[in-house]
């Protein structure tokens, strides 16, 4: 990868409760000075593409900016491994190794399917438990649900969540307490209590302010939420709406 990007240096991050990984990695990368492996606290969001910056680099991607503008370019490790193996051999992304797991799946595994497979043949084939009440295409955090299963897989497809009735209905919805634990658990330092008011006014400015756009969606704050409010998904209807707006000049 290095030499074909021309890229000087290579930072691995990888979460600090894998030590057998970080040792492994030690060990091939051994003398090569292009290439750093770092121990990442194992918090979730971590993997987020600005905190992986922040964390590996001591970098922080301007507001509005790519990670170009901070000297990085964030790639995962399926992309990475798909890449090697298409300069290697010329094949393209054809299969992809996904995980079926849940409550309502009769066979947790991972399994190797073609891109572009069905979700109900994925289904049919890992089987399900009792009664099917909802299918979540990715994680369990930041996966939306699956609105037709004819919908084929797709190379970032990472997994389906089988969801029973039960587990499928959502929790009653109270009023917001102002307890706080979304500002505290965010990992990108986000107030989305505040982001709710400036979206409920339409204020731009003060969406830009509150850095309404750096939400990559992670589910935290909806976890988190002891009224169970949709916090995730107002996050993401501000982020939209801001971007939105920011797009036609727009403003308050």
């Amino acid at each position: 990868m290095l030499q074909y990007t021309g890229i000087p240096k290579c930072v691995i991050g990888i979460e600090n409760n894998k030590p057998e990984c970080i040792d492994l990695l030690c060990k091939k990368t051994n003398g090569d000075s292009t290439i750093e492996v770092k121990p990442l606290p194992s918090v979730y969001g971590t993997g987020a593409e600005l905190i992986l910056i922040e964390k590996c680099l001591g970098r922080e991607v301007p507001h509005g900016g790519l990670p170009a503008d901070a000297g990085a370019i964030v790639m995962n490790v399926t992309s990475v491994s798909t890449l090697g193996k298409y300069l290697a051999t010329g094949m393209p992304v054809v299969e992809r190794t996904i995980t079926v797991d849940g409550d309502a799946c009769a066979k947790p595994q991972n399994i190797v399917v073609p891109v572009g497979t069905a979700y109900q043949d994925i289904i049919d084939f890992a089987g399900v438990k009792g009664e099917l009440g909802k299918v979540v295409a990715g994680g369990a955090m930041m996966g939306p649900a699956v609105e037709n299963l004819s919908y084929p897989t797709t190379k970032t497809t990472s997994g389906l969540i089988f969801l029973s009735k039960a587990a499928a209905e959502p929790a009653p919805v109270n009023p917001c307490i102002r307890c706080g634990r979304c500002v505290e658990y965010c990992p990108m330092g986000l107030e989305p209590v505040e982001v709710n008011q400036a979206y409920a006014a339409r204020d731009v400015q003060e969406l830009g302010k509150l850095h309404a756009d750096y939400c990559f969606n992670c589910g935290s704050c909806s976890f988190v939420c002891p009224a169970k409010r949709p916090v995730t998904q107002m996050m993401s209807l501000a982020k939209a709406f801001y971007l939105g707006e920011i797009k036609k000049g727009g403003n308050k």
